[in-house]
């Protein structure tokens, strides 16, 4: 049974309208972008991340309003250990952030903070060799940057819950490295640049 000719005329208009549309239309606020990540979790054990270990990140950012948006981030650290004999260090995880601030949907000067949930799985170390450990938990991040045309550039960091992150400094591979049950610092520092679709 063939469709009648006004739904066979109609259907090719209607997909040459949309994409007609599309072209002219402005870009959403919707950025994808890359950015450099350290988890710096200090004092705490050789095989735990800190200033020095580097990873990357890639992310998307939404603004619902030029005061609001939320940022979703994927990140994996690594470092093998073959450098100097050091521990082996490898974290893979998410952040999920909410945005309060200024100039989140506009060009130029960006200024913002807010809320965020993160979950680590983490290389840790053991009398049998390296297991993984999920981290999770909640944190409040600050960040500024800039955005020119549809380009944007950040940096933020976030402070984050330390508590799964103590109980690695309350066992005796931490003990014995002079660690004692000491409560860490937590910080998780970006730097992203990000396109605006």
């Amino acid at each position: 049974m063939a469709l009648p000719t006004c739904v066979r005329v109609f259907l090719p208009a209607l997909a040459l309208a949309s994409v007609a549309t599309g072209v002219t239309a402005e870009p959403s606020n919707l950025r994808i972008g890359v950015g450099s990540a350290v988890l710096d979790i200090n004092p705490g054990p050789d095989y735990l991340p800190d200033t020095d270990t580097k990873g990357l990140a890639i992310f998307a950012e939404y603004p619902q309003s030029n005061h609001a948006a939320s940022r979703f981030i994927l990140y994996r650290i690594h470092d093998d250990g073959s450098d100097a004999g050091n521990d082996r260090q490898d974290v893979t995880g998410f952040a999920t952030q909410l945005m309060w601030g200024w100039g989140l949907a506009e060009p130029g000067f960006r200024v913002y903070t807010g809320p965020s949930w993160h979950r680590d799985k983490m290389l840790v170390k053991r009398p049998d060799g390296y297991k993984t450990r999920i981290m999770n938990g909640w944190g409040w991040h600050l960040g500024l940057g800039y955005q020119l045309d549809a380009i944007t550039v950040d940096i933020a960091g976030e402070w984050r819950d330390p508590d799964d992150y103590r109980l690695e400094n309350q066992r005796p591979e931490a003990k014995a490295a002079g660690i004692n049950d000491d409560t860490p610092d937590v910080l998780f520092y970006n730097l992203m640049i990000s396109y605006r679709f």
